[in-house]
């Protein structure tokens, strides 16, 4: 595919950008407590511009240490922040590319128990998911303080060598707050006329375009809709753009929704690529200064689409290059089937959440660049893998991208192991697209297949390996304690999505945290009547939260699926299953003709058990053990565990 409006160069304000790729805006938690880029955060973005990143805005950069969302974000709040943002722009403006700083203050979505001090709002509304602490309403000299603050980050971000920047007010930081129908209860001239909810914006506005002047661009991030009870909607904000525009505004950047609708703004894989697009289109159709846009872009293709409908002028893409650094040049040397593909798992934002650093599922070095340039091997050797899960299929593609000769055993005719369950409903099938990419990337880096081989040791032995490496997944839990257990019309998850157990037309299945409900929504979507019976009170609750609710969502609208939740299942009978609910009360779902066990699995060690007897004490060959068969573990850890042990061969 060519990508002609990709390649095209394009305008903000008087600044030429060489293409029409943005990366977008991801707190990384990765900067010091101050808020100073470290030389990690330079290497990440460098490399990414290197490989043809039009323009970079890093992240929501607060101006004010009362408005600071993580204890790692990047900060702009004071002088002392300038040298470091100097080098970050310098590292990433030597590949031609653009850099934009994003000022935010974080307002009621900060947490007392991150910044220290007490967090502040256009009225004491306090938000429960960050904490819900009061908030202090803010006085109109307080406001002017803030307005300051933000004049302050503006003239640092031209010091520090800034080429752009952008006004944070979406996704209900403090901007979205006074912009609010439902956050801003003032009275005053902050509250109560649309007018006077966009004063506190405007003023922002007209304070850095008097610190910085007309040459240096200036634009406003803002969430088209609140997607919540009561919230303003597009014409509001268009509305507001459209006068923003007036007073010499550059660009808009469009995204959506707050916290409490959080899936809008970080989209799960749930959501289809370029989900915000409708959105700003409306943008593109009522303002003439340049549109930017998100919304789960995950490959170029998408993005060529979306330039070439005239939905925006600039697409941004945040997690695509988090998972592939190099996506962009791949795609416009013709190098697709290299990529590495964004998932949208979400394993990059949640650790922000429990105060981690960003992660990527997919791409263990993502913030690590230069400890972990991937290096040839010093002495090359044969090696054996045993079994073909995530784990497995990383650990094989990474040796021999440093040079290993590599066989790949596994006894089933299907690689991927645990993640072709989750991703087995028609929503969640991007796990299987990271099997799909980690077995064309071990195919290219020379990896031998052998499938339908069992890894016995005599079949490891043929292959006259140095190393060996068992990686052989995990497997159903059958709880044989539950009366009924063995029951021609009872199975489990693994023989029912493999296709060696049909789907029955009134199926129960016996769990309902991710796993379950995985199964769940495949069986239904086989077209059967599904009756989920969970032991706890709340379903997936190991599922990632901006995927929860979008499968509370799908659930709400199902005529298919049933949940029976804090119910134990006693005995399962020809045509029934015996439950008995937490009150203590005894009941019978009755004409149910399948039974599936999706409660958990366990370590599958019988190729552990198996040849470690015949490995033990071999001074000729090395051994490990990895992934799901040590311990059931989440995709992340078995893509990065199999990754390490690979470099160290």
């Amino acid at each position: 595919m060519a990508f002609d409006h990709i390649a095209q160069p394009g305008h903000l304000g008087g600044l030429e950008i060489k293409n029409r790729i943005s990366l977008s805006p991801m707190e990384k938690n990765w900067c010091d407590r101050l808020g100073n880029p470290g030389q990690n955060y330079i290497d990440y973005y460098a490399l990414r511009a290197s490989h043809g990143v039009g323009s970079m805005n890093f992240e929501a950069t607060y101006i004010d240490p009362r408005g600071r969302g993580n204890l790692f974000q990047l900060g702009l709040w004071c002088d002392d922040n300038i040298p470091a943002h100097k080098r970050l722009n310098e590292a990433v403006q030597a590949h031609g590319c653009r850099t934009t700083a994003e000022l935010n203050h974080g307002g009621r979505n900060t947490n007392m128990h991150r910044t220290g001090l007490q967090s502040v709002g256009p009225s004491n509304l306090p938000f429960p998911m960050v904490g819900g602490h009061e908030l202090h309403a803010l006085t109109v000299e307080e406001i002017g303080e803030i307005v300051d603050r933000y004049r302050d980050g503006a003239r640092r971000a031209a010091e520090a060598g800034y080429d752009m920047i952008t006004i944070h007010g979406a996704h209900g930081y403090l901007i979205t707050n006074f912009l609010s129908f439902v956050h801003n209860q003032r009275t005053d001239a902050y509250g109560g006329s649309d007018e006077n909810r966009w004063r506190f914006l405007i003023e922002i506005y007209q304070a850095m375009r008097d610190e910085v002047g007309r040459d240096m661009p200036i634009g406003v991030r803002l969430s088209a809709q609140e997607e919540i009870d009561g919230g303003y909607d597009v014409g509001y904000t268009l509305r507001l753009v459209q006068h923003l525009e007036s007073l010499g505004l550059d660009f808009v950047d469009v995204s959506t929704g707050l916290y409490e609708s959080i899936e809008t703004l970080i989209q799960p894989m749930d959501f289809r690529p370029g989900c915000l697009m409708p959105l700003a289109r409306q943008f593109k159709d009522a303002v003439s200064i340049p549109v930017v846009s998100a919304g789960r872009v995950n490959n170029m293709t998408a993005a060529e689409t979306i330039l070439a409908a005239g939905d925006c002028d600039f697409v941004h893409m945040g997690r695509a290059f988090h998972a592939d650094p190099e996506i962009l040049s791949k795609s416009l040397d013709g190098r697709q089937d290299e990529i590495v593909s964004c998932i949208a798992c979400n394993k990059c934002c949640m650790e922000l959440f429990v105060n981690k650093p960003s992660v990527c599922t997919v791409n263990p070095a993502a913030g690590r660049e230069r400890e972990m340039a991937l290096r040839p091997a010093s002495h090359k050797r044969k090696v054996v893998v045993a079994g073909g899960d995530i784990a497995a299929l990383e650990a094989a593609a990474t040796a021999a991208r440093r040079g290993h000769g590599v066989t790949l055993l596994e006894p089933s005719d299907r690689l991927g192991g645990y993640l072709n369950v989750i991703g087995a409903p028609k929503f969640r099938q991007n796990w299987c697209r990271a099997v799909e990419d980690r077995v064309r990337i071990a195919k290219r880096a020379g990896v031998e297949f052998k499938m339908q081989t069992e890894p016995t040791l005599e079949a490891v032995e043929d292959e006259t390996p140095d190393v060996v490496i068992i990686s052989s997944g995990s497997r159903p839990f059958v709880p044989k304690y539950i009366p009924g257990w063995d029951l021609p019309f009872v199975t489990d998850y693994d023989s029912l999505i493999s296709g060696e157990t049909e789907v029955g037309s009134r199926v129960a299945v016996l769990g309902g945290q991710m796993l379950g409900m995985a199964v769940a929504e495949f069986v239904a979507e086989a077209g059967a009547e599904v009756t989920v019976i969970e032991q706890t009170d709340a379903i997936a609750q190991d599922l990632e939260y901006m995927a929860q609710q979008a499968l509370n969502a799908r659930l709400a609208k199902s005529n298919q699926i049933e949940l029976r939740l804090s119910t134990n299942v006693e005995r399962i009978a020809e045509g029934g299953v015996l439950t008995l609910q937490s009150g203590g009360e005894l009941s019978t779902i009755d004409e149910i003709d399948q039974v599936v066990f999706a409660i958990e699995r366990t370590m599958d060690r019988s190729v552990v058990d198996a040849l470690s007897v015949g490995l033990e004490g071999r001074d000729d060959i090395e051994w490990h053990t990895i992934g799901d068969c040590i311990w059931p573990q989440e995709p992340y850890d078995a893509i990065l565990e199999g990754h390490m042990l690979a470099r160290t061969l």
